[in-house]
């Protein structure tokens, strides 16, 4: 199944929906837990400008562009993880930053 692309942005609260081109902040995002029970985030930091909404199924995923470059940010659905330890927690936007 290729994901297919959202046109018409992504909801972030019944009153906020952000468009391409967008900045916003994320929150949340993998990690791994190691065996002593530490969390390590595997996720990316800061802000981002929202490029493209894909939906795949039940999941969601944005393509942004940060600081670090492009990432793909998943922030609906369940995934899970082959990895021992890796737990795949989808992204929370925060909030839409003014452009």
């Amino acid at each position: 199944m290729t994901p297919t692309v959202e046109t018409s942005g992504y909801r972030v609260s019944p009153r906020v929906v952000i468009q391409p081109g967008d900045r916003f902040r994320v929150a949340g995002g993998p990690y791994y837990r190691t065996q002593a029970g530490e969390r390590i985030p595997l996720a990316a930091r800061g802000t981002f400008r929202l490029a493209e909404v894909w939906r795949k199924g039940k999941r969601v995923y944005l393509l942004a562009h940060g600081a670090e470059g492009y990432a793909v940010l998943h922030v609906e659905g369940r995934r899970r993880s082959p990895v021992p330890g890796l737990v795949p927690r989808p992204y929370r936007v925060t909030r839409r930053l003014k452009t």
